[in-house]
């Protein structure tokens, strides 16, 4: 069985491994010194751990090509924090290069690099190395840069793309003609232990397996929480370098905690009742996103007719909804590109089940840098004291944004004249210099903030209260400037186009809405009516 010479075979190639770890300085002296010119040479360089652990992909969006007989090859090794890429057809995009992701251990960052090897006709012309993160790779992996591998549990594209299930008549007749000329492929024979994959408990383990405890996760879901590990760590140190960190991080990681409450309690009673509003607001749209992924993600899986595919619900605590809210209210940090999945603008963190660190840990970690005491209360921590841990929590959360006077300013008056009565108090703090004087941005701004600065819905500054003054009023629109078409579209008069789409909001805030945006910019069209078309 594959089990056992995956074990046998994998003690003397991670043995090697360990004594260094192989990194993309490594691989670029190793070209260099070499002399290596071509894909062909280099993979048969590599250490044995990056040619033992990779994924097969045989529909691909990346920058290379990729088929059922010819796929792309992702090498990740013992942790991915080096992962390498190629692919097997010479017709096929991306055919003379190599891609590179690299995890930076000292400022948690991910690195996107090409290297493009010659013809072997073109004896002048050098290797070349990108830079990292060029604008090629940035169309997809975003900025900052994040790893792009799908969610758990299903990887459409990749052998083995549903978790624990026999494989597709698709993929196993794919497989097969990729494992025919595995051997003798200039490029492929140079991967180690590709007959495992021919064996079906591979990906889908008998009951012997698993009751045996035999089994490791296929190369897919191990990919998964080893890139998820990473990147909970990267978002952990980008929360951690934001100015406010230290004002709202015990709200951060008291919210993240399954067992210590909901979100409202970490909020001192006055600002409370409306942090659940507005986060109601926010789950909303997280749903309407994650289903929009589902969907997508559902095609992609059925892109041969096969009996219809199920994809996996994401619930509150896998689509990190409370930590995204925080993060993007509190500290307004955009999540947009925080997950693995490919679909841009959704919010699926679910992980395998073998996964042993999330998001809630890494936030732990960082924290605990600043506050020791917390990894202690935290360590200590049981179903029968876990409350002196939480409790901890929400003290030092209540005194952080009680002194910060998170939502206490009344909400100022239009420049029209109009009073807007004062109401509970909105949940964020504006933190670009406000041209008004007014000090409070609306609570549902966020909900602006979330689509229009996406990339789901046309690119409007609402987060830089300077920049979004000077568009409100000066940029060109159907109804005159920009501010009288916001104002049109919070109207009722704008019927199915009424913003913001899908959320029935509450008349409070769409009132807070207007006053702000009047305040900023004030209207100079007439009554807000459609047009004429």
């Amino acid at each position: 069985m594959w089990i056992r010479s995956f074990l046998l075979g994998g003690i003397g190639v991670l043995a090697g491994a360990s004594a260094h770890a192989f990194d993309f300085a490594d691989l670029r002296s190793m070209v260099e010194e070499r002399g290596i010119r071509s894909v062909e040479d280099l993979i048969p360089a590599l250490p044995g751990s990056l040619r033992y652990r990779y994924a097969v992909v045989f529909s691909s969006r990346s920058l290379q090509g990729a088929s059922f007989a010819s796929p792309r090859i992702v090498m990740y090794g013992e942790d991915a924090r080096l992962v390498i890429t190629f692919n097997g057809e010479s017709g096929q995009r991306g055919y003379r290069a190599v891609e590179t992701m690299e995890y930076n251990d000292s400022d948690r960052t991910f690195r996107f690099r090409e290297i493009e090897f010659p013809e072997r006709t073109e004896e002048a012309r050098p290797v070349v190395f990108s830079e990292p993160n060029p604008d090629r790779c940035r169309l997809c992996h975003g900025t900052p840069a994040r790893p792009v591998w799908d969610t758990f549990p299903s990887w459409p594209g990749a052998y083995g793309e549903r978790y624990h299930a026999a494989l597709s008549p698709e993929e196993r007749a794919g497989l097969q003609s990729f494992l025919a000329r595995q051997a003798e492929h200039p490029r492929y024979r140079h991967l180690l232990g590709a007959a495992r994959f021919a064996d079906p408990e591979f990906f889908r383990p008998g009951s012997a397996t698993r009751y045996g405890g035999t089994a490791g996760e296929p190369p897919n879901a191990e990919l998964s929480a080893l890139l998820g590990a990473l990147a909970f760590r990267s978002i952990a140190r980008a929360l951690g370098e934001r100015p406010d960190f230290e004002t709202y991080a015990y709200a951060l990681l008291g919210a993240s905690e399954s067992g210590c409450g909901s979100l409202r309690d970490f909020y001192p009673n006055a600002q409370s009742q409306a942090a659940a509003r507005v986060f109601d607001l926010f789950a909303t749209h997280t749903s309407v996103a994650n289903q929009r992924q589902a969907r997508s993600k559902r095609n992609r899986l059925n892109r041969t007719n096969q009996s219809q595919a199920t994809v996996a619900k994401i619930d509150d605590a896998n689509a990190a909804t409370t930590i995204r809210f925080l993060a993007e209210t509190l500290l307004s940090e955009s999540t947009r590109n925080w997950t693995l999945a490919l679909e841009k603008d959704t919010y699926d963190f679910t992980m395998p089940p073998s996964a042993t660190e999330s998001l809630q840990h890494a936030l732990l970690e960082e924290i605990g840098k600043r506050d020791p005491a917390i990894l202690e209360l935290n360590s200590y921590s049981t179903v029968s004291d876990s409350d002196r841990y939480c409790s901890y929590l929400r003290r030092r959360s209540h005194a952080a944004l009680a002194a910060a006077g998170v939502g206490s300013a009344p909400i100022a008056a239009s420049h029209r004249g109009s009073e807007v009565a004062d109401r509970e108090p909105s949940v964020g703090r504006t933190r670009a210099p406000d041209p008004t004087g007014a000090s409070d941005r609306p609570a549902a701004l966020n909900l602006c903030i979330s689509c229009h600065q996406s990339g789901a819905a046309p690119g409007i500054p609402f987060s830089d209260e300077a920049l979004l003054a000077r568009e409100l009023a000066l940029k060109p629109s159907r109804r005159g400037s920009l501010v009288d078409e916001v104002l049109f579209r919070l109207s009722p008069e704008a019927g199915a186009l009424r913003m913001p789409l899908g959320i029935n909001l509450p008349d409070a805030d769409r009132a807070d809405l207007e006053g702000y945006f009047r305040r900023l910019a004030p209207p100079a069209a007439g009554p807000r009516a459609a047009p004429a078309e």
